[in-house]
């Protein structure tokens, strides 16, 4: 993996750009590629790369590269995984190559068919090619947007990074925060593309491809999920397809010149991935973080997995103090506020010691049904057929309930069921993504935002991606593919952050294009059984797991929040630091009440921690905007 940077001038051919500015822009970047930097500079485009070197560690991999006749030049981050056959069918076609590198590949393989060549390429990427004949720019983002790409345009010309912050300094200032943004951030503590919290600055959204020349931009989707009309409905044949895909994904994103590991956790997809590993012949080392409060770690169960599949795993327990907290915030340069960058960012660290590139088990949960909201959502239907007056009481009742400083307390489930049900059909799978609710918003926003706001509707935008699956389908399928499009980005997101701030490469095979076509289009009874998720990577593993571990109630790889919060300690001295500072210089939320908010949580009288987390975050990437403004 690596970092990369461009200005692309589109009206000014001749337009130059002084040194120390683009030094700045790559300089920005260096985290996500320590081995290698270059430049490519000429009238009217500029491309930078960082190298975070993993196939072909040699010189010649070096970037930005050019094909031998000139005619094109690329900045490439990413892997791909079937480079080698590409490469092949290439040389068969009388192509000469430098270089073991992937990127040499892709760059032939774009002059040979040009997008076409998407249509052949396993992996994940963003990159830019530029053909210099016709003065023309490609920016691609792979088909989930795995990896990240941002830019923005103004004055006849495209800036372009991987990172946010990259895009601004002393040759483009920080633009001023869009307000109708920050409405949908705060609703999820996440964006989904293409917004990004700033005025005239995107996301390329995933599976898009965006030209840019004289007359202008275009921007085209080259791949969407594609649901079939037959579905296969044998189920000893699905999970024979299911283990051959898993088998085939998993091996292929095991190549790598440099070393590689895995991210292995108690959940069953870091498992499957791992087993797939050894079954290839792989024995590749594995890494888990745990926490004190054993209600909240995994490392018991990696452990197992570990012993049990004969391989070695490096457990680290998280430490907690003010300077982890500022180093991931550090990390956290956009407006994404998930809790479990904080735990991701240290185990990111403690894997680079031993190797450059990890593979995880993102993913499955979108896929094959694992999230518990698709079990609540099977119950919404029921709770909304009860009489008000019964809902009320409901309401009352969890309000007494004890704070008990679980991933999701007991008060906080009621009321989003409830509030889910409220929402109606379509409306409620996306309600439970929902951490600002209009309550709190009419409360913590500014009278001015909430009134530019109030017309805004979030929470329809991601209701609305139902639609696009095939009316017959089910309701199970409509909420997949609303959380693939919509929700799962920004665990990608926050994956590539933490981990590339620490100049680690991770990997998803669960999310090959390959295993995405065939699990979309598996019928209900695949993914959810007896009213869990996943069976059929259940029933693909079993009989080759450590007994008892397919019951393993689901934990996920997410932090006490609520209890940072309460207790005194590193957060709270933090999120204190950041009130203060804010109150003086961000005018969009009501800084009286969020300290309300923040005593009532102290409290125990609500459960906000993820609300907080949320705020915390806005103040931090506000801070990092002005600095660049």
């Amino acid at each position: 993996m690596c970092g990369i940077v461009g200005i692309f001038s589109y009206a000014d051919r001749l337009k130059t750009w002084p040194k120390d500015g683009l030094d700045f822009m790559l300089n920005q970047i260096t985290h996500r590629g320590p081995d290698d930097k270059g430049m490519h500079i000429e009238d009217g485009l500029f491309l930078g790369h960082t190298r975070l070197a993993v196939i072909d560690l040699s010189p010649t991999g070096h970037q930005p590269m050019m094909t031998g006749d000139k005619k094109y030049i690329v900045s490439y981050n990413g892997e791909i995984y079937n480079f080698r056959q590409i490469r092949n069918e290439l040389e068969h076609k009388n192509y000469k190559f430098r270089s073991q590198s992937d990127t040499e590949v892709l760059l032939y393989a774009w002059q040979e068919w040009r997008e076409a060549c998407l249509e052949k390429i396993d992996g994940i990427f963003a990159f830019a090619i530029y053909d210099r004949n016709a003065k023309e720019l490609f920016l691609v983002r792979d088909h989930l947007g795995v990896k990240p790409l941002f830019y923005t345009m103004h004055h006849g010309q495209i800036v372009f990074a991987s990172e946010l912050m990259a895009l601004f300094g002393p040759l483009n200032p920080c633009p001023d925060v869009e307000g109708k943004d920050l409405d949908t951030y705060f609703t999820f503590n996440y964006l989904p593309s293409p917004r990004t919290g700033l005025k005239g600055v995107s996301q390329l959204s995933p599976g898009c491809i965006l030209s840019v020349n004289r007359h202008g931009e275009s921007l085209k989707h080259y791949w969407k999920p594609i649901y079939k009309t037959d579905i296969a409905q044998r189920a000893c044949e699905q999970t024979e397809r299911f283990k051959e895909l898993l088998s085939s994904s998993v091996k292929t994103q095991l190549v790598s010149d440099a070393p590689l590991g895995l991210f292995l956790s108690g959940g069953l997809d870091s498992y499957s991935v791992a087993l797939s590993s050894v079954e290839t012949g792989h024995h590749p080392e594995t890494f888990t973080l745990g926490f004190d409060d054993k209600n909240f770690s995994e490392v018991a169960a990696a452990e197992q997995y570990s012993e049990y599949l004969g391989i070695t795993n490096e457990s680290t327990m998280f430490v907690w103090n003010e300077n982890e907290i500022y180093s991931t915030l550090g990390a956290m340069s956009e407006l994404l506020a998930d809790a479990s960058c904080f735990p991701l960012y240290q185990l990111s660290r403690c894997a680079r010691k031993r190797v450059t590139v990890a593979l995880a088990g993102d993913g499955g949960d979108e896929l094959l049904a694992g999230y518990d909201t698709y079990k609540a959502g099977e119950i919404t239907p029921f709770i909304r057929m009860l009489p008000d007056v019964f809902k009320r009481s409901l309401r009352g009742i969890a309000r007494w309930f004890p704070s008990d400083n679980r991933r999701y307390g007991l008060r906080m489930v009621v009321d989003r069921l409830l509030d889910a049900a409220d929402e109606g059909y379509g409306r409620d799978h996306a309600s439970f993504r929902r951490i600002f609710s209009p309550a709190i918003k009419k409360r913590l926003y500014t009278p001015d935002f909430y009134k530019a706001t109030a017309q805004l509707d979030p929470l329809g935008e991601y209701a609305s991606l139902l639609k696009e699956v095939p009316a017959d389908r089910s309701y199970l399928t409509a909420r997949q593919h609303a959380d693939l499009i919509f929700h799962l980005p920004s665990i990608l997101a926050k994956v590539d952050r933490m981990s590339m701030a620490n100049s680690l490469e991770v990997r998803v095979p669960l999310l090959s294009r390959q295993m995405i076509e065939f699990c979309i289009n598996l019928p209900d009874n695949a993914k959810r059984s007896r009213g869990k998720g996943k069976h059929i990577l259940r029933e693909a593993i079993s009989g080759k797991i450590p007994r008892g571990s397919l019951s393993r109630p689901k934990a996920g790889f997410l932090p006490p929040v609520d209890k940072w919060f309460r207790v005194a300690g590193p957060m709270n001295r933090v999120f204190d630091d950041h009130l203060y500072r804010a109150k003086s210089s961000i005018d969009w939320l009501n800084w009286k009440e969020v300290e309300k908010i923040w005593e009532e949580h102290r409290k125990g009288k609500i459960e906000a921690g993820f609300i907080l987390l949320g705020i915390l975050q806005f103040i931090n990437w506000s801070q990092q905007c002005k600095i660049r403004a």
